[in-house]
């Protein structure tokens, strides 16, 4: 997924973000339009991610998604009984184990579907959210890409690419957040920090860390790219060892750059696709801040209807 938000309607500098989670993981920024008169945008959604454990006294400080209350997800069906969760495990394998082998087990049995994605923008100051406008569009996931079609803002049809439409837009890998993370090659550093239950399933949930010289998350702003060393936490159903949340927060990121927060929270659900569960994306915001301000851009996102792609071949004379 690639996620890009702005801070329109509160300072002169208009930042856009986008988190590309795909590898590797990126996040631009650059100047974007202002929304067109005469076009709404609907309320701000109820707090979810971006209410804190310990939120700060002043409703003024920066908003952060960190391990708020979880957003009610459709009902799922049975999880699918496959080789993560029944095969023989060793007393020594660790959860983080089986949930590696199922991540890119995940990825391998992923089948093209089409889903739709609404993507609500808002500019935030501290907790105080204004609705911005409302991006729909058809997402068609084939051998391992998405497209886009039929992008619509505030329902009304336009010939614009998402890329275009100005403002925050989103587009994105559905696998490659899960791959990042558990790619030898980022080498994350997972600590456990206990259970918790999460939209009807227990976890466990980890904390992990990734250095910067191992991150494969690009930050884009303007001329300025960055990859941060960043954390966060992982939410693992223990009896099938699959992810069900990621929250990430960039680190330490240097003083010269024009953001000085960036967040992303991901939530997983299982879903039906031609009589098959899998386990896809269902939720997801992104919140970036400017430096030394409180104005953000907040990106909610939500995927729906989710069904099998199916190509029809004809073969004329």
């Amino acid at each position: 997924m690639r996620s890009s938000y702005s801070g329109r309607g509160f300072s002169c500098l208009e930042v856009l973000l986008a988190l590309f989670l795909s590898a590797p993981i990126s996040l631009n920024a650059q100047s974007g339009s202002s929304p067109q008169p005469g076009q709404s945008a609907s309320a701000p959604p109820p707090p979810t991610q971006s209410q804190a454990q310990s939120a700060p006294t002043c409703s003024d400080a920066q908003p952060i998604m960190k391990r708020g209350p979880q957003p009610a997800l459709p009902p799922c069906p049975d999880p699918p009984q496959d080789s993560a969760s029944t095969r023989s495990l060793s007393p020594t394998e660790s959860l983080i184990e089986r949930a590696r082998d199922a991540a890119y087990e995940f990825s391998e049995k992923l089948p093209n579907f089409i889903c739709e994605e609404i993507m609500r923008r808002f500019a935030q100051r501290g907790r105080e959210q204004e609705g911005l406008d409302v991006v729909s569009a058809e997402i068609v996931y084939e051998g391992g890409h998405e497209s886009y079609r039929n992008v619509k803002i505030n329902d009304r049809p336009t010939d614009r690419a998402l890329e275009e439409v100005g403002g925050s837009w989103s587009t994105g890998e559905f696998a490659s957040t899960l791959l990042a993370l558990f790619s030898p090659d980022t080498d994350a550093r997972f600590q456990s920090g206990g259970a918790s239950t999460i939209s009807g399933f227990s976890a466990e949930v980890y904390d992990f860390e990734v250095r910067r010289e191992k991150s494969h998350w690009e930050l884009h702003v303007d001329s300025q790219t960055l990859a941060p060393a960043y954390g966060g936490s992982v939410w693992v159903d223990p009896k099938t060892a699959r992810v069900l949340r990621i929250e990430m927060q960039a680190r330490n990121i240097p003083s010269d750059f024009p953001m000085d927060q960036v967040e992303s929270a991901v939530d997983y659900s299982y879903v039906t696709i031609g009589g098959t569960s899998f386990l896809l994306p269902v939720h997801a915001e992104s919140l970036g801040c400017q430096r030394g301000t409180n104005e953000c851009s907040h990106n909610v996102i939500d995927f729906r209807n989710y069904h099998e792609f199916k190509v029809d071949i004809k073969l004329g004379n």
